[in-house]
């Protein structure tokens, strides 16, 4: 049944309720202590900001490949804006809708093609988060280590026959791009380790780190607004499993969405031009 689209903020702020309201149901805040040294969130927001600034730069890439030409600084200002609409509209991506939308008014790009690069990102995106948080969760199945293994093999089959049919335009970054998205999401992981190296030796980093990166995939989905709460309720189902009681892993989890929310506030204040001159459209020499 096809949801209205008047119906599918509503449904997800929700959501976005419903996920706080089980936080705050199975956490006793009156415990709540979140001092963290300063180092911990001082690496979590540097490591998280070089995170974005490839992230950018792997979209300057994908776009090149439909010839958009345009310099590192204005690919750094649409990422961040993107980030910023991120948080403002509903769901997780929100802000490639802004930048297919931003695109194609004021830079006369055509938005299918746009459209395909940021939907080749996401999907590039979450299959790191998805391999990375697997192979952390390998030495808890040891039995299970050459089924793993068959799994990336046929994954990346898979990705690239997908990446070379679906995705034509952009199969040359296919090698270059993915390896971009892992350095991404290894970035975000060890600054979740720099902050979570707080209650070390009481929690299993590894564990912990492979939860944060399915965490990240729970709050990319169009379910909460912005990604909010649907963090914090996957640390406070799972957090025990990795020795997080209820006070650490909202800590982990609000420390990670406070680092996530500070790097996309500065693109509510990043300027776009309104225009391009022609020869950056479609090659145009």
């Amino acid at each position: 049944m096809k949801v209205p689209g008047i119906l599918k903020p509503v449904l997800r702020w929700i959501g976005t309720i419903a996920a706080l309201g089980y936080v705050v149901w199975k956490t006793d805040l009156s415990g709540f202590n979140p001092s963290v040294p300063w180092w911990s969130w001082s690496g979590l927001l540097a490591l998280y900001l070089a995170s974005k600034i490839s992230s950018a730069y792997r979209s300057k890439r994908l776009l090149e490949q439909i010839h958009f030409q345009e310099s590192i600084v204005f690919h750094l200002k649409l990422y961040a804006k993107g980030m910023f609409y991120n948080l403002v509209f509903p769901g997780g991506v929100g802000g490639d809708a802004w930048k297919v939308l931003y695109l194609k008014q004021k830079q006369q790009q055509n938005w299918k093609e746009t459209a395909a690069a940021f939907l080749y990102e996401r999907l590039s995106g979450m299959a790191a988060l998805l391999g990375l948080g697997g192979l952390l969760l390998l030495p808890r199945f040891p039995g299970l280590l050459w089924y793993a293994f068959g799994l990336i093999g046929l994954g990346l089959v898979l990705g690239w026959w997908g990446s070379k049919t679906l995705f034509k335009a952009f199969h040359a970054e296919f090698l270059i791009g993915n390896s971009l998205s892992i350095g991404v999401q290894v970035l975000q992981g060890l600054g979740f380790i720099c902050l979570a190296y707080t209650f070390h030796p009481h929690i299993d980093i590894p564990l912990a780190t492979a939860l944060f990166f399915l965490s990240s995939v729970a709050s990319a989905l169009p379910l909460t607004v912005g990604g909010i709460g649907a963090r914090e309720a996957l640390f406070l189902w799972l957090g025990p499993e990795a020795g997080l009681v209820g006070e650490q892993a909202l800590t982990l989890s609000f420390g990670v969405t406070l680092a996530h929310i500070a790097v996309s506030l500065p693109g509510a204040f990043m300027r776009l031009p309104d225009s391009i001159p022609s020869n950056k459209v479609k090659g145009i020499p």
